[in-house]
């Protein structure tokens, strides 16, 4: 899988994480057409460049790492009501980010990254 076949898959994932933030209302907070994300999406850009993947990540409120680093892949999973109101909020992705990056430090042997 390619990077752009992981940015294509995780930014429908992380739009939807982010109170379901369409790709119009995206490509205006970033400056760029609707059509821009589209083709992200569709994995059809051949080189989205740094600065885009930034503004991105931060905009949907997760690390470029996460955005770009690993297909994320759709869980369901059991959680204390607090932390599941708090993934619900516009918090969530950046409650998510930290979570990953806390039980990869915690179980450093379990990041695919290091593979």
């Amino acid at each position: 899988m390619t990077v752009n076949d992981v940015i294509s898959a995780n930014l429908r994932m992380l739009r939807e994480l982010r109170d379901r933030i369409g790709q119009l209302e995206l490509a205006a907070r970033v400056g760029v057409s609707r059509r821009t994300i589209a083709r992200l999406e569709n994995a059809e850009v051949a080189d989205p460049g740094i600065v885009l993947l930034s503004r991105i990540a931060a905009e949907l409120g997760v690390s470029l790492a996460l955005l770009t680093g690993h297909e994320l892949e759709p869980l369901t999973l059991p959680l204390p009501r607090d932390v599941r109101e708090r993934l619900k909020s516009p918090q969530g992705p950046e409650t998510l980010d930290a979570m990953i990056r806390a039980a990869r430090q915690t179980h450093p042997e379990a990041d695919p990254a290091d593979a």
